[in-house]
């Protein structure tokens, strides 16, 4: 009897140890430190930042959105394609350089027209208001008023993944291009590079 209960108190003991062992905890970070996950195979909040900077600062030097008249550009997000073999979202990537544009002061951009058409619908749905008794024609907004982009911004991401043993290491490739939309001429072009490398465990996974 005190051997059954002796067994049922270490099978106790070890269960707890056990489940406490496959618990997990989690907790917040700060997205503009290095404390994240680094991924070989993905493209991470980190990637994104740098990619965005460089790509902003880039930019912004070249003095490409100046104008000798002084308007400001309007600039248009157009396609930035994924060649990468996962599953990612683009719009992480523009949305950090349409910020940082703005924020510039040095070109605004527009919602109304994209590659895939309007981000923001509100644009042309609010001209469909035009001659509709239940409005006031004073305050709705006219055909002919909004602003065409001068400017578009496209690109493409691409990935090599390599592995020599337990080593694995994947490239990433980010090309950005600034099109004049008058002219059709690509204003600007820059790149940023981004390799990782993992090491895989002799033991364990």
């Amino acid at each position: 009897m005190k051997k059954q209960i002796f067994l049922l108190g270490v099978a106790s003991i070890t269960a707890g140890i056990f489940m406490t062992g496959c618990g997990s905890t989690s907790s917040r970070i700060n997205p503009q430190s290095n404390r994240g996950i680094t991924t070989t195979d993905d493209i991470n909040f980190k990637d994104w930042q740098i990619t965005a900077e460089k790509t902003v600062n880039s930019m912004l030097k070249s003095g490409v959105l100046k104008r000798p008249d002084g308007r400001k550009n309007i600039l248009m997000i157009s396609t930035v394609k994924n060649s990468t073999t996962q599953h990612i979202n683009t719009k992480i990537l523009t949305s950090k350089i349409r910020n940082a544009v703005l924020r510039s002061g040095m070109a605004m951009t527009t919602t109304a027209v994209s590659a895939r058409g309007a981000e923001d619908k509100a644009t042309r749905q609010v001209r469909q208001l035009e001659d509709d008794d239940m409005f006031n024609q004073n305050t709705v907004q006219k055909s002919g008023t909004a602003i065409a982009p001068d400017m578009s911004l496209a690109g493409e991401i691409i990935q090599e993944k390599t592995r020599q043993g337990r080593l694995k290491q994947s490239y990433f490739f980010f090309h950005l291009t600034l099109t004049d939309l008058k002219t059709g001429l690509a204003v600007w072009e820059d790149n940023v590079e981004i390799a990782k490398q993992s090491k895989k465990a002799l033991i364990g996974w």
